[in-house]
């Protein structure tokens, strides 16, 4: 578990690859005006317990544990991504814990996998060399958008994250397999807190489209909706000032 910054408490939820470094310039920008809280998912290196998830309801108790850990009082929880859904149940089951939520590009609610998904999700192993070399194609046009000429030297320092704080296909998929049932949906209507949704440009996200993620405001019932221009999925990341700016100004609206 991390700490960085001080201020209002911020559990920051990473994503499907389950690592918190991938997000740490989201992190450090965010910890300028917070005080952030961050930890690997199960069955990663820096992770709270339980080290094991069985289901998913054992990645939101791990989410509970680590906010137990950092405050007595209730938090404001962001999640990423896949992030985004343990922080949306956590909100649903503790809503005494949870002051508000930021949902960076979640996965939608009424998520429900294609085929090159489920076959995926199948033979992680097998088809890691497939998502790998496809990759570029996800997260290149967002790095020109946000950093223009100068996206080169951004895209390597990303990779290098990445080395550092390799992730597992194995667990990844493991993870995309407690999805199958739950009901988010549900989990939408129940969380009444302040919920702040952030996602990219249309069509810059390639991974989560922005008008998958934007469905969910559908549901929640005290959302509002930001969207970052010239980025995509990782805009915490690529922009990671305006994101932090973003959040900054809606807990700032906290009674």
């Amino acid at each position: 578990m991390v700490i960085a910054g001080q201020g209002p408490t911020l559990l920051l939820i990473p994503g499907i690859q389950g690592r918190w470094e991938w997000t740490k310039p989201a992190v450090e920008a965010l910890a300028q005006r917070h005080r952030v809280v961050s930890y690997s998912l199960c069955g990663e290196r820096q992770a709270v317990p339980p080290l094991v998830a069985r289901s998913f309801d054992d990645l939101v108790l791990q989410a509970l544990n680590a906010l137990n850990r950092a405050t007595d009082g209730p938090a404001v929880v962001c999640g990423v991504s896949y992030g985004g859904l343990i922080a949306l149940r956590l909100a649903a089951r503790y809503p005494a814990r949870v002051r508000a939520l930021v949902l960076a590009s979640p996965l939608n609610a009424d998520f429900s996998p294609d085929e090159r998904m489920r076959r995926w999700v199948a033979h992680p192993r097998l088809n890691a060399p497939a998502f790998l070399a496809g990759s570029p194609g996800r997260i290149v046009p967002e790095l020109r958008a946000a950093h223009g000429r100068s996206w080169v030297p951004r895209a390597i320092g990303l990779l290098s994250r990445v080395v550092r704080a390799p992730h597992s296909p194995d667990r990844m998929a493991e993870r995309m397999r407690m999805l199958a049932s739950e009901d988010f949906v549900a989990d939408c209507v129940t969380a009444s807190q302040p919920t702040l949704l952030i996602t990219g440009e249309t069509g810059l996200d390639r991974i989560v489209p922005a008008e998958a993620s934007c469905r969910m405001l559908t549901w929640l019932p005290n959302a509002r909706h930001v969207t970052l221009d010239r980025t995509g999925h990782w805009g915490l990341v690529t922009r990671r000032d305006a994101f932090a700016r973003e959040v900054t100004q809606f807990v700032e609206t906290l009674p």
